[in-house]
């Protein structure tokens, strides 16, 4: 895990929770089902940016059997989310403190099952796609690490970010399966968690964007 920011009770909040993450993960790359004593055939979920994980909770307890591993940048917000899996006793759900630029530190090719992305940064006011996490070199890495057919579940509020991602998709090489302008009135909302985010942007009525892709076969 990344250096915690000098914070009163830290060391004593994460003893606490030792059993929901690695202090060095990256030893982990290739092995994650091993080290979380799975099976060869167990499916392996990743969350990118997994917020104080409310997805991730509510996700891997819904998901018995699967590994669910929850990525998240901010450290603090890291180890709220690590208490919260801790409280629930959600089985199976572990974290990752890092940046996912630095994605493939942690994970190897054809490891992963499944990727989460939920309401990223759209960085649409600082101009700068290429920090979106749908961006196509993302995407790339992605589909290095993800397994032949494996998929990707985008959510989003941005509408602009959203028409973005699903031409980087294609121009990847991904297959759609599922394309909606309104999750929640959609035939895909019988099965969705919702985030924070997205519960706040539906309490402000505004429409939920989602897409599941597929990478191509290897």
């Amino acid at each position: 895990m990344a250096r915690m920011r000098a914070k009163k009770n830290i060391p004593d909040r994460l003893e606490k929770c030792k059993e929901r993450w690695f202090e060095f993960s990256a030893t982990n790359k290739g092995q994650w089902r091993g080290v979380c004593n799975k099976d060869s055939e167990t499916k392996v979920f990743l969350e990118i940016g997994c917020g104080k994980g409310k997805f991730a909770c509510e996700t891997a307890s819904k998901n018995p059997g699967v590994l669910y591993i929850a990525m998240e940048r901010d450290t603090s917000v890291t180890l709220a989310a690590i208490e919260k899996a801790h409280t629930m006793e959600v089985p199976d759900l572990y974290f990752v403190n890092a940046d996912a630029q630095f994605i493939e530190t942690y994970f190897a090719n054809e490891e992963i099952d499944r990727i989460y992305i939920n309401f990223c940064d759209p960085w649409s006011r600082k101009n700068k796609p290429k920090r979106r996490l749908t961006y196509r070199d993302y995407l790339e890495t992605y589909k290095r690490i993800l397994k032949p057919n494996g998929q990707i579940f985008f959510k989003t509020d941005d509408e602009p970010l959203f028409e973005f991602s699903l031409e980087e998709f294609k121009a990847t090489g991904f297959t759609f399966n599922a394309v909606t302008y309104d999750l929640h009135s959609s035939e895909f909302n019988e099965d969705n968690v919702r985030t924070e985010f997205e519960q706040k942007f539906a309490d402000q009525g505004i429409k939920i964007k989602g897409a599941i892709v597929t990478s191509p076969s290897k």
